[in-house]
């Protein structure tokens, strides 16, 4: 089948020259019986690359489940119909893309399918982050947005996001829309026809106002002494705005000079991944030779950020729920804050209890900044104030008026703050520990298991299905006072059940938490684990959190693991 369907994929006339040279060889070689050749074009044909978490990811080469031109063609193709449907009025579209190979390839023919749609498209003439492009998408009161990015993936990976008209990326009913409608279209879709001038640069002005958002969350605070910082963009994009950001404020900043330079195949950092310490071995290297007291990550697109700090003498990676509490905590001391925060279901608790430390509202969601963006719409439509919204996963957002995380302008305050409690004889981590001591003690941990063998996802599904059946009554040594099943939207607890809601402490507004093939088993303690597959591959993630003992934490990961057959 998959043979056949690659004949008919090379069948299309229109077929990029690239991808047929490319893809021809393997059918023959298919054909000849060669079994590497099959199984090859069984992974690229066997079904189309799915359009999931708000768009599409792959690796780059010709077929059905692969990140080319065809796929974006057809996946904009798609989106600007939605769009038309559900943004009529509006006729403004921006594309951008990051530093990886071919995204500018990528992001040129998302646009001429918007503008042979009909759309004003305004396109990036350079690599740029994808916070930026998020913020353009408000300012230019777009209809929809494209961002070619696959994150923090390795070179062999692209990947396209797509953003709604409100600037956030898109969530139901745009999603199963653009999906229906992408099943509509051929797999190899006309190329555009372009009119003249529907294509423009992002004005100047955008990028001016994005910086002066950015200079306008400095806390200005006292005491404070210039950390030295080592700043690193992975060879990604922060560098277009990073460096710009911190002259501005007048904050020193050294740039790494290995990863400070633009290279879609990150030569120094294979997984360019700021939640990896391996990630920064090279500017590990540089921070000691310059003494730098604090190393600054964003990830390729610079939506996240990560933080290495001095610990006793030693680099460590500060997680990103310590970083969220302390960030927020900072910005509540310093010029306050008001308005509610907006937490995911297996983001620590750390920061909530931050918040509620500074008499701020809590409202929670699903893993993933998209749903984070329709809890901020939600608090706009009520009016109720945003505070400040983050997640486990470096992903921190601070402007109101963004709809997905920024990790350049949290950059520049977090680089603020290290100063702030430099001055004060502390660092990163001492102030962790000391706002511990007023709202108490997190730790936490992120434990990321892959079943690679055939039937790893299914086998991944039959353990929640067990672990959902049976529940738990104990995990690390102490009883399971609560658990949540969010496929259900049901909290079990010893009253009874009732539904998961988003804002259990304000109940007069609250809604109930959208359905996913979510566990969370809470202790009598506080501690927690949470259990979250993935629904395309073989992949699961337990978030693990105690209130008093790290050790309990390895207790509950090798139960966990018992559970999973792992």
């Amino acid at each position: 089948m998959s043979l056949a369907s690659a004949r008919a994929y090379l069948a299309f006339p229109h077929l990029e020259p690239e991808l047929r040279a490319e893809l021809e060889p393997l059918v023959a070689a298919a054909e000849r019986g060669e079994a590497q050749a099959t199984a090859e074009l069984e992974d690229r044909f066997f079904e189309p690359l799915a359009f999931g978490t708000g768009g599409l990811r792959g690796f780059m080469a010709a077929g059905l489940r692969r990140m080319n031109r065809p796929n974006v063609r057809r996946t904009t193709l798609a989106l600007a119909a939605v769009a038309q449907r559900r943004a009529p009025g509006k006729r403004v579209a921006v594309v951008g893309y990051d530093t990886r190979l071919n995204s500018d390839v990528f992001a040129t023919e998302a646009a001429s399918v918007l503008a042979a749609a009909g759309y004003q498209v305004f396109l990036g003439t350079r690599p740029l982050p994808t916070p930026f492009l998020c913020f353009a998408m408000k300012a230019l009161s777009s209809a929809c947005g494209v961002i070619i990015t696959a994150s923090h993936n390795p070179k062999e990976y692209n990947g396209y996001k797509a953003y709604n008209d409100l600037g956030g990326q898109v969530v139901e009913p745009w999603d199963a829309e653009i999906e229906a409608q992408m099943a509509a279209l051929p797999v190899v879709p006309v190329p555009p026809v372009v009119p003249p001038g529907r294509i423009s640069p992002i004005p100047v002005e955008v990028e001016n106002a994005y910086l002066a958002l950015g200079r306008d969350l400095l806390q200005h605070p006292r005491p404070f002494e210039p950390a030295r910082i080592l700043y690193t963009p992975f060879h990604g994009t922060g560098i277009a705005f990073v460096p710009a950001l911190f002259e501005a404020a007048g904050i020193p900043l050294t740039i790494s000079p290995s990863q400070g330079v633009q290279d879609g195949t990150f030569p120094t950092a294979p997984r360019p991944n700021p939640e990896e310490l391996a990630a920064y071995a090279a500017p590990l290297r540089e921070a000691g030779a310059m003494d730098a007291e604090v190393i600054l990550a964003n990830d390729p697109d610079a939506d996240r950020i990560g933080v290495v700090a001095l610990r006793e003498g030693a680099w460590e990676l500060m997680s990103g729920n310590d970083l969220a509490a302390l960030t927020l905590d900072y910005l509540c001391t310093q010029k306050g804050r008001s308005g509610a925060v907006v937490s995911t279901v297996v983001t620590s608790d750390f920061m909530a209890e931050v918040a509620r430390h500074h008499g701020l509202p809590v409202v929670w969601t699903l893993t993933g900044f998209k749903n984070i963006a329709v809890c901020m719409d939600r608090l706009e439509t009520l009016g109720e104030a945003y505070a400040f919204g983050a997640e486990e996963s470096y992903g921190m957002l601070l402007p109101p008026s963004l709809r997905d995380k920024d990790g350049v302008t949290a950059a520049l305050v977090v680089a603020e703050m290290a100063g702030h409690y430099k001055a004060k004889g502390l660092t990163l981590f001492q102030a962790v520990d000391a706002l511990m001591a007023k709202v108490g003690t997190f730790h936490n941990r992120l434990v990321n298991l892959e079943d690679p063998r055939p039937g790893g996802a299914k086998r991944f599904a039959e353990a929640m299905g067990r672990i959902r059946a049976a529940g738990l009554a104990s995990l690390g040594g102490e009883r399971v006072a609560s658990w949540e099943d969010f496929q259900t939207g049901l909290w079990h607890g010893e009253s009874g059940t009732e539904t998961i809601l988003d804002r259990p402490d304000r109940r007069g507004v609250a809604l109930p938490i959208p359905r996913s093939n979510v566990l969370k088993f809470r202790l009598q303690s506080g501690a927690f684990a949470a259990f979250r597959p993935s629904g395309t591959e073989p992949k699961l993630k337990v978030y693990l959190q105690s209130r008093g003992d790290a050790a309990q934490l390895d207790r509950m990961e090798a139960e966990a693991r018992a559970l999973l057959g792992l």
